[in-house]
């Protein structure tokens, strides 16, 4: 059976989440009696951070982590995995703290804009580039029995990963197919980039171990075009298992996702059932 988890900030504040990060525990609170299973958790770094202390309060709640979130330190500390010297560094370095922390917390590690935003007309030389830099990260992964899961992003965001094929293509080819390489999916890029849902779930198969929920305009689901009982039918019939997290703007308000996200993981339970 699916799960389901929704994004949520204990550092500092995200335009997805309904909650501040100086509110993490009443967003834990939401998510317990919403009927989540977990909570996709964006960390930008680990000063004065206890990961231990966090997983108690998940485990008081009954909550599970779903994923570490690691965007933030490209946009607070501009760190990339296509920078050099120092910045690299300090990069693969970032995200073997969030392995260590993922494997306290018992989750994976999406690998979203900390991996860069790429430059138009030069995918071919970043990702052999990219796979060079992330080589080390994805061998402590592996030792580490961590997943890390590549996140495909549209191409107003990013000139690297738009599609489903692309992503895979990087996996296989450039990363070399390792086992602790899978696919972070999310339909609000997907509905601008794959051609066809079912075709992207097939492509992707047991590669695909994360997906993110918005509806066509980033709103939460049932408030643009998206068809999602459709969807959830196309990752049942594929075999998925894993968690669906919510990554939407607090659109149309914040008052409307902290009322609606039950009703929805209610309906779409219903659907797979």
């Amino acid at each position: 059976m699916m799960k389901f988890s929704s994004t949520m900030t204990i550092q500092y504040d995200t335009i997805f989440s309904p909650f501040t990060a100086a509110q993490y525990p009443e967003a834990l609170d939401w998510l317990r009696d919403s009927g989540f299973d977990a909570a996709e958790v964006c960390i930008s770094h680990y000063r004065d951070l206890d990961v231990e202390g966090f997983k108690a309060e998940l485990d008081r709640r009954g909550l599970a982590c779903s994923n570490i979130s690691t965007g933030q330190a490209r946009t607070l500390e501009h760190i990339t995995l296509l920078d050099d010297g120092e910045t690299l560094e300090r990069a693969q370095e970032r995200l073997m703290e969030h392995i260590r922390a993922a494997k306290i917390l018992d989750c994976k590690v999406t690998l979203g804009l900390i991996r860069g935003l790429g430059t138009p007309g030069k995918e071919r030389e970043e990702r052999t580039l990219l796979a060079r830099n992330l080589e080390k990260v994805v061998d402590y992964a592996g030792q580490q029995r961590v997943k890390l899961i590549l996140e495909t992003i549209n191409r107003y965001e990013t000139a690297l990963f738009n599609t489903v094929d692309s992503c895979m293509d990087f996996i296989e080819r450039d990363l070399g197919n390792p086992e602790c390489v899978g696919v972070h999916w999310d339909v609000f890029h997907a509905n601008i980039e794959d051609r066809d849902f079912g075709e992207a779930i097939d492509r992707m198969g047991d590669r695909l171990m994360h997906v993110h929920l918005a509806d066509s305009n980033r709103w939460f689901p049932g408030y643009g075009h998206l068809d999602f009982p459709a969807i959830f039918r196309m990752l049942k019939a594929a075999g998925f298992e894993d968690y669906c997290s919510f990554e939407c703007f607090n659109l149309p308000s914040r008052e409307a996702i902290l009322a609606e996200a039950g009703r929805f993981i209610g309906e779409m339970k219903a659907v797979i059932r």
